[in-house]
């Protein structure tokens, strides 16, 4: 398995497509998120996950918890993760969770700000409540 040398104790998997409002909030969610726990987080690759290269996948095990963002009921990210043996820490659906409603391909710029900081407060509550030394 591939050791997770940065110490990363935090990984960040949200269905970041950008296609519709939802992804793009998952998105925007994911990078303040980051910015909000510092170098105990990062980011992890669902395209690499999504096509199972090893070396991801596997680092991608190794981190104590994973929080995993969707965007909507398609549930992808979820689903992905699923497909390799993964399971998350903590997950979130920005519409089940938040009552957020996808408005289809093509909306990329429909959200509100005061929603990413909204999702990110709430985010960060859980991870408080879920992960020890954060």
């Amino acid at each position: 398995m591939e050791e997770n040398d940065n110490k990363v104790k935090i990984g960040i998997v949200a269905c970041a497509s950008n296609a519709s409002n939802t992804g793009r909030l998952a998105s925007l969610v994911s990078v303040e998120l980051i910015n909000a726990l510092g170098d105990v987080a990062g980011i992890c690759s669902l395209p690499a996950i999504a096509t199972k290269v090893v070396r991801q996948t596997n680092l991608v095990k190794s981190i104590p918890a994973l929080v995993l963002i969707d965007g909507c009921h398609n549930e992808c990210a979820k689903k992905i993760l699923s497909n390799v043996g993964i399971k998350p820490s903590i997950y979130v659906n920005l519409e089940y969770d938040f009552g957020l409603k996808k408005e289809g391909p093509f909306t990329t710029f429909n959200y509100k700000e005061s929603d990413v900081k909204a999702i990110v407060c709430d985010i960060l509550e859980k991870i408080k409540k879920e992960v020890s030394d954060v």
